[in-house]
Order: C-alpha cells, then sequence, then structure tokens
C-alpha cells in the first residue's frame, strides 16, 4: 500500500545518505555514473517533444535501478524496481498501440475504471508505479541541479525535499527524513567521488570537471522529461496528492 511504499523509500533515502563513501568507491571507467544515466535517458522524449517512449522510459528506468545497486543502494533500487515493475505489468498485457507512450497506457489504466475520483490512484496500479517514480527522479534533479548551483549537499537534499516528497508525507514520515537528511548527507567532495565512481585519492580538479558536466548533461535531460511526464499525469486527472 501506500504507506508501505513511503517507508521503504525512507529508509532507502537512510541508507543513501549513511552508506560509507569509503565502500562505495571504485575504478574510473571511462564513463562515469552519471554519464551512463544520462545515455540511458536520452530517447525517452520524443524528438518532437509530443510524448515519452514508453519502452524506452521503462529501460532507462530499470538502468536508473542499476546504478543505484552499483553504488550500494539495494534497498532503494528493490523499491524503483518494484515500481518499474508496476507498470510493466500493464505493459507486457497492452495492445502494442496503448503501449508506445506514458499517455496511451495511463489511458488504457483509467477507462478500467481501477482509480478513484481527482487522482486517488489504485496502489498497485502503473500509475501509481509510474508516479513514483518521476518523484524520486525529481528528488534526484532538483539536488543535482542545486549541487551544480554549488549548494552545500545536505542543503541541497533538503531544498529538494521539501519541493519533490515532503508534500506526500505525514508529519512522522517528515520528521524522521529532514532528520536523517540533516545530519548523514556526505560532504560535496565525498559526493563527487560518489557519483563519479573515482578513487578519492584520485579525485582531482579534473575529476570534479568531468562529474560536474556529466551531472549537468544528466540535469539537461531529466528536466524535459519530468515536466513532460507531470504534464501529463495532470492532463489526465492522475496526480495523487494524498499523504502518506
Amino acid at each position: 500500500n501506500m504507506k508501505r511504499m513511503q517507508t521503504i523509500f525512507i529508509i532507502g533515502m537512510i541508507l543513501l545518505c549513511a552508506t560509507p563513501v569509503e565502500s562505495l568507491r571504485g575504478v574510473r571507467t571511462s564513463k562515469t555514473l552519471m554519464s551512463s544515466l544520462a545515455h540511458s535517458f536520452e530517447p525517452v522524449l520524443s524528438k518532437q517533444e509530443e510524448y515519452l517512449n514508453l519502452s524506452e522510459l521503462l529501460q532507462a528506468c530499470w538502468s536508473f535501478a542499476s546504478v543505484l545497486r552499483e553504488m550500494g543502494q539495494t534497498v532503494l533500487a528493490y523499491d524503483f524496481e518494484n515500481n518499474i515493475r508496476k507498470a510493466e505489468t500493464l505493459y507486457h498485457s497492452a495492445p502494442s498501440e496503448q503501449r508506445r507512450s506514458l499517455a496511451s497506457l495511463l489511458k488504457l489504466e483509467r477507462e478500467t475504471g481501477i482509480h478513484g475520483p481527482h487522482g486517488a490512484l489504485q496502489d498497485q496500479s502503473a500509475a501509481t508505479g509510474l508516479l513514483w517514480l518521476r518523484r524520486y527522479l525529481e528528488f534526484h534533479l532538483d539536488m543535482y541541479s542545486s549541487i551544480l548551483a554549488s549548494r552545500d549537499p545536505t542543503d541541497a537534499a533538503l531544498n529538494a525535499y521539501k519541493t519533490t516528497i515532503e508534500p506526500f508525507h505525514g508529519w512522522t514520515l517528515r520528521k524522521l527524513f529532514t532528520m536523517k537528511l540533516s545530519t548523514m548527507m556526505p560532504g560535496r567532495r565525498d559526493l563527487l567521488v560518489l557519483l563519479g565512481n573515482f578513487k578519492s585519492q584520485e579525485f582531482g580538479e579534473e575529476e570534479e570537471q568531468i562529474i560536474l558536466e556529466d551531472l549537468d548533461n544528466l540535469v539537461s535531460i531529466w528536466r524535459p522529461i519530468v515536466v513532460k511526464w507531470r504534464a501529463t499525469y495532470e492532463d489526465l486527472d492522475l496526480e495523487d496528492f494524498r499523504r502518506a
């Protein structure tokens, strides 16, 4: 249900913040984790920005889950993957013409009458899974944008939480999440080492420039996707504002 999904999200984010940076460092390859993600999400938005290609979107989300696992965030990846599977359950059973875009699949599900009025989504529906995938992307988009603006990671994470996730949390979850983000986010250098999968002792100005450029590219790809994603939900009256 919605409360269980929110709880798993909280646990995952706590682990994300608490995992020692030393345990996540690896040898840098030709691509950073962020550049790989950008490559995965590039084909999601149609060239005319008319729709989100659902097949590409689901594949990109699986890539995101894989990156989370590479970073040691198995609980968070598990929750992310469960939301993908909610969408795929309907996707694999839908007629081919209704699997082309995010909007066409959401319309198909809405027409079954599974949801309540005014965006009250059924918990195990594709719409719920895709809604939380988007919110999770929005959290990272906001946080990374602030990091690129040289904001402290703790401030960046807290601000991203307040604008993307907090409105859908009850009092207890808001307090817990705010406390953890306030005390367990790594510093800027350690966060960039983590996101780039660099060795700490080899991280210098060149490596910092590489990961910042990759983050900037990822953010520029994510932003129009998220905008179209949100607009699709609003147009179909599927934006569920209920608190957990």
